[in-house]
């Protein structure tokens, strides 16, 4: 493993893989890609998730780690306004994990199948030094794809989820202090909010992405890919952390963990003006997750580095598109 990073790597890789063209309408870049097959376009979206990085054995059971595979595609297939249709699974079995333990494993994903609509629909296995889950799921458009690249100046940004839980259950498993239960399930099984994506796709929002690796870092992916600034409102972002993560968390601690922890799979999407009332009524209809609006989108300040900015009571914005979690 070398230290270039998760977001680096990825981009080093870019040369090498497919970009957008009218057999592939959505290219490498995004949640997932979309791939015309005949007249259909169909989204596709691939997770691996590793012992000791995404799960730990000593706190989620091998039913939670079947959950989570699924529940991190769901995540991104929302991103794009997909509909969950099927998924494939590749397990990479360590010699620890046993028949009762896989048996566990794919009951937790076909559980989290039925909760969204994925069927799976097979896969492969491997016997490996790690214990890992690779799951690759497809969905359809519920309207036009949405990308991170659709936002434009005078957007108005809006997140539906709660931010922080998942990261304040590990900080204090870290630190030795107990866990409440509501932070630990974050962690353990994640909630996807599909019905969410379609009805922002539908409903007219331009640019939305996942909250996988903290809302710092993912708000970057959508400034670079639409060439803007995203400025987010202290007051409004951190109304979305739960009490319980406000109680647990140090004062100088919380911000930075709550919105660059990751692992919260909340949507963030930007809405041109004109589209703003269609996608509360949309988002209140569909009544998935608590939404607000937190910021706006704004011409860059240097366009050769789009940023996000943090607004604070006092001073000036604190830029925050590198708080998030690297998976290395």
């Amino acid at each position: 493993m070398t230290s270039r990073g998760e977001f680096q790597r990825l981009a080093d890789l870019g040369p090498h893989l497919a970009g957008s063209s009218p057999a592939v309408p959505v290219g490498v870049g995004d949640d997932a890609a979309v791939v015309r097959v005949g007249a259909q376009d169909v989204v596709v979206c691939v997770d691996v998730i590793v012992d000791g990085v995404h799960f730990r054995t000593d706190l989620s059971s091998p039913a939670d780690v079947g959950w989570k595979a699924v529940a991190v595609n769901v995540s991104d297939l929302a991103a794009m306004g997909a509909i969950p249709q099927a998924a494939v699974v590749g397990l990479q079995r360590s010699p620890e994990l046993t028949e009762d333990a896989i048996d566990q494993l794919y009951a937790g994903m076909a559980e989290a199948g039925r909760e969204w609509g994925v069927a799976i629909v097979g896969g492969d296995t491997v016997t490996a030094p790690v214990w890992s889950v690779s799951l690759t799921a497809i969905g359809r458009p519920a309207a036009a794809s949405i990308t991170r690249g659709g936002a434009r100046p005078g957007d108005r940004l809006v997140l539906v989820g709660p931010l922080g839980a998942a990261a304040a259950a590990l900080w204090a498993d870290g630190e030795g202090l107990p866990v409440p239960d509501d932070l630990l399930a974050a962690h353990r099984r994640p909630r996807a909010l599909p019905s969410s994506g379609v009805a922002l796709a539908r409903a007219g929002a331009t640019a939305m992405i996942d909250l996988s690796d903290g809302l710092g870092a993912d708000a970057g992916h959508v400034a670079r890919a639409s060439g803007v600034d995203l400025r987010i409102d202290r007051t409004a972002v951190m109304a979305a952390v739960p009490s319980t993560v406000v109680d647990l968390l140090p004062e100088d601690l919380l911000a930075r963990v709550a919105l660059g922890g990751g692992e919260d799979f909340a949507l963030l999407a930007a809405v041109p003006a004109d589209r703003v009332d269609a996608c509360e009524a949309a988002l209140t209809e569909t009544a998935e997750a608590p939404w607000r609006w937190i910021g706006t989108v704004e011409p860059p300040a240097d366009p050769s580095t789009p940023a996000v900015w943090l607004d604070t009571p006092a001073g000036p914005p604190e830029r925050i598109d590198a708080w998030g979690y690297d998976h290395g």
